[in-house]
């Protein structure tokens, strides 16, 4: 490649700003590291017109795309629009030019990593994708490089800053005595006026963007082709003031997770859904609007990394780290990627775990009729309380198979009309 590094970057919004604040800040440090100069040729923005925080001189903003993708003198495209569409065509289009293609699209590479992971081997060029998880940190590059000696046996994340955010935003209001009934809105309102929620939070407080960075982490740590639809997915829209007030009483933390792991059939199963964790484990500390990942393997036994993952630098700050990559190692290894095989995903159903069941009955007579029940699965019940709305009780679970402990709990709400608040356990 030669000494200067010719960029076209797709998207100037809270990424591509990053992006180009840390090469413009960090330009000698990354001719340093390389040997190289890095020269942005275009951005490929929607509106010119529009006000944005880093300045971009006028000539280099085009609305073009082929401008961006077919310069001859471009060597890497930066995707970092996000969404699914015009992005999967725009990496597509840049492969096909020959380009090679750095993105933080979690999305694309869920849904369509495997096609253009290929696509990219048979042109010849290079695929990076270490921003689309867990922001700054360096998992994916750890994975594919000083790990990938290792059969990794369990990935255990914190993948989604926002919920992280949420939840503990939630914890703090409980001990504050706030009301418990109003701790989730509050504590999304407070995630939406610092920018780590979006106006329509959905994608990270229902689970996709998880869910999305999962298949990606599966696919990689345990080199296996994972389905977006395999990997179980639950969001915390459910969760009340009162699950984070009995995480703490409890001596637990309650975290929204992503799970990969190995059976011991040899069947993958990936899920999310809020987890209760022990104070030990290492992914307890990592609070606000920070991201964590814990990985077991047979070499290096347990890891785990942790930092900021939301905002404009950290996943910059990966973005740049690819291009550097890049930068020093920019022929393609023709060989197949080994993530791309085949594999036997394992449905949530099959599973055994343990659960916290938390209900509230009207009185005490209803609550009886429920402790039966429970007390023939093994429940290891808690002290209840009265609350305004009735009587509270939360029961310990020992580990049950999965479909039959939810078809049991289905039959029990049928047959009393409790509603009930069911959590996994770590």
């Amino acid at each position: 490649m030669r000494k200067v590094v010719r960029l076209s970057i797709l998207g100037a919004g809270t990424v591509g700003g990053g992006v180009l604040t840390l090469l413009r800040e960090n330009a000698d440090l990354l001719e340093a590291q390389t040997g190289k100069r890095f020269e942005v040729r275009h951005v490929l923005v929607r509106d010119l017109s529009k006000p944005r925080a880093v300045a971009i001189p006028p000539k280099l903003l085009t609305t073009d795309p082929q401008r961006a993708l077919c310069d001859p003198k471009v060597d890497v495209v930066l995707e970092l629009m996000g969404g699914l569409e015009p992005a999967r065509s725009l990496i597509r289009d840049a492969l096909q030019a020959g380009k090679h293609v750095i993105t933080a699209n979690k999305l694309v590479m869920a849904v369509s990593g495997d096609e253009l992971i290929r696509l990219a081997q048979q042109r010849g060029v290079r695929l990076l994708y270490e921003a689309s998880v867990a922001g700054s940190l360096p998992i994916l590059n750890a994975l594919q490089g000083s790990l990938a000696g290792n059969r990794i046996s369990r990935v255990v994340g914190i993948v989604n800053s926002t919920t992280n955010f949420v939840l503990r935003e939630m914890e703090r209001a409980v001990d504050a005595g706030e009301p418990a009934e109003t701790a989730y809105d509050a504590a999304l309102r407070k995630a939406q006026e610092l920018g780590y929620a979006e106006a329509d939070p959905s994608s990270d407080v229902e689970g996709y963007d998880a869910q999305y960075k999962t298949a990606i982490l599966a696919r990689l740590a345990f080199l296996q082709y994972v389905p977006l639809e395999s990997i179980y997915r639950e969001g915390i829209t459910h969760l009340s003031g009162r699950d984070l007030l009995w995480a703490k009483r409890l001596n637990m933390g309650l975290k929204l997770l992503s799970i990969s792991e190995r059976l011991p059939d040899g069947r993958l199963c990936a899920r999310v859904h809020p987890t209760l964790i022990p104070r030990d484990c290492p992914l307890y500390v990592v609070r606000g609007a920070f991201s964590g990942v814990w990985l077991q393997g047979n070499g290096f036994q347990e890891m785990s990394f942790h930092g900021f993952g939301a905002g404009a630098r950290g996943t910059a700050s990966a973005v740049v780290g690819d291009l550097i990559e890049i930068a020093r190692h920019p022929r393609s290894l023709r060989i197949e990627d080994p993530s791309l095989r085949p594999g036997e995903t394992a449905p949530m159903e099959t599973l055994t775990m343990r659960y916290f069941v938390r209900l509230v009955t009207p009185d005490e007579n209803a609550l009886r009729a429920l402790r039966e029940p429970l007390q023939l699965l093994g429940a290891e019940f808690q002290p209840s309380e009265t609350l305004d709305n009735g009587v509270e009780q939360v029961v310990l679970m020992p580990p049950l198979n999965e479909g039959e402990f939810r078809a049991r709990l289905t039959a029990l709400r049928e047959q009393t009309g409790v509603a009930m608040q069911v959590i996994r356990l770590l």
